[in-house]
């Protein structure tokens, strides 16, 4: 929470930063119609001679002869825009004008806005207009009657609020189109006939709902064609073709596009075989003809471009499979390579691969085992010199310090120190001489990692 606190003024100060730099912007391009506009809309006095001045101190460029002019225009509308922007939010919310809390309200006396009226009231009563047509759609689109039109005036009345007559009636009847274009869209997705309209008729009517044929066929018609093209993708893999949904079809009296479900239906199938040839191709041996011979076991079925789709992805995904790398890199894995799938040629090569990535890994163990013994020895190498030096520092201290007693207890502390530091010196070159072999079977281990994957081609 602290740094939450501690961190408002600055953001209040970049705020301010931009802002600045905004209006130093402003002045550079030098529109007076611009800048008188978002005073006003900012609810901003209008100012035009603050303003020149900040421009004559911050841009080149001097102000156009009618600058005064074209601020003012420019603040003018700025400040229509405001009020015009809070009546109609107030307006599009169903609430009654709420001029005078704004005007009263904490920003408009911080900036000293000046107020506007006729601009709060415009928007307002745009924005209540909104708020009707959007009530109306919303109802027309549920499926209501117009008469409720009559149960809304009586609301709005009671509130009281504004009621727009015209702009509720616009949205029903929007919405009544809409409701008509839904319920085309779907039967047509669901395959019901489009004789279902006189039973959505009669039951619309009997309810006060106008009725809008157009817009129920228009969406039906449309939607109609995708049924059959959804029909015939899923149809494609479960076993069933047209003739059996064409007699369905019949029996009901629904409209069948015939083309259309077949392009779907065979687009399908196209794509199934490809795909199970890509399947296969990738580890398994070429099996079109067990798959041609199980496919009505697998609700599939046979086309014309059955053997050419599956038997192109299968070569592509083979060819893919049967590659020295991917088998290197199965081998480093450890997973099965199915090297009889590949061509007799190359097996030898990619059984070779396969070791090689298995031995690949074994190095590399070793490798990041050696890694880190170096790593260690590295650590107790700088550790060691560190006590070396400083021993050594200590040594010097010593033998310099002009006030030190030269006695045989002296003596015998200089002895022990060098005696410390010989044996540290021989610690020291024994870790370098391991720390040099720990760096060779490093380097031994990456040149065999190398060899062995330039070695697989």
């Amino acid at each position: 929470m602290k740094t939450s606190l501690r961190l408002i003024p600055l953001l209040l100060l970049l705020a301010g930063c931009q802002s600045h730099m905004q209006r130093v912007a402003d002045c550079k391009v030098g529109d007076w119609t611009a800048i008188g506009h978002k005073d006003g809309k900012s609810g901003e006095p209008a100012n035009y001679a603050e303003r020149k001045d900040f421009c004559d101190d911050h841009a080149d460029k001097p102000a156009i002869a009618d600058a005064s002019t074209r601020y003012t225009a420019g603040w003018a509308q700025g400040n229509w825009d405001l009020w015009y922007a809070l009546g109609g939010k107030d307006g599009e919310q169903g609430a009654q004008a709420q001029y005078a809390r704004h005007a009263s309200g904490e920003d408009v006396r911080k900036h000293k806005t000046p107020l506007n009226p006729n601009a709060y009231d415009a928007g307002w009563t745009a924005g209540n207009s909104t708020y009707w047509n959007d009530t109306g759609k919303r109802e027309g689109t549920a499926g209501l009657p117009l008469t409720q039109k009559e149960a809304n005036r009586s609301k709005a009345a009671s509130t009281p609020l504004r009621f727009d007559d015209q702009a509720y009636t616009n949205g029903w009847r929007a919405g009544n189109r809409t409701f008509w274009s839904d319920a085309g869209y779907s039967d047509a997705r669901n395959g019901t006939p489009d004789s279902e309209f006189r039973n959505r008729a009669a039951a619309a009517r009997s309810a006060g709902v106008d009725v809008q044929e157009d817009s129920y066929r228009s969406a039906w018609n449309m939607e109609i064609v995708n049924y059959w093209r959804n029909l015939g993708t899923t149809d494609a893999t479960n076993g069933r073709e047209f003739g059996t949904r064409g007699r369905e079809a019949k029996a009901k009296g629904l409209k069948i596009h015939e083309q259309e479900y077949r392009q779907a239906w065979e687009a399908r199938l196209v794509a199934y075989w490809r795909d199970t040839g890509a399947a296969d191709g990738y580890g398994q041996p070429f099996m079109l003809e067990q798959r041609m011979n199980n496919a009505s076991r697998d609700k599939v079925f046979v086309i014309p471009e059955t053997r050419d789709a599956y038997t192109n992805a299968w070569r592509q995904e083979n060819a893919r499979y049967c590659t020295p790398e991917n088998a290197f890199e199965r081998g480093r894995a450890s997973n099965g390579m199915a090297v009889e799938v590949c061509a007799p040629a190359a097996q030898n090569q990619l059984k070779h691969a396969y070791v090689s990535g298995q031995d690949f890994e074994v190095v590399a163990a070793k490798q990041q085992h050696a890694v880190a013994e170096a790593n260690e020895l590295a650590n107790r190498v700088r550790e060691a010199r560190g006590r070396l030096g400083r021993l050594e520092r200590e040594i010097r201290s010593n033998l310099e310090a002009k006030d030190r007693p030269v006695n045989d207890e002296t003596a015998k502390q200089d002895r022990r120190r060098e005696q410390e530091r010989r044996e540290l010196v021989d610690y020291l070159q024994r870790l370098e001489r391991q720390l040099d072999d720990a760096r060779r079977w490093v380097e031994r281990h990456d040149q065999q990692m190398q060899r062995l994957r330039r070695e697989i081609y």
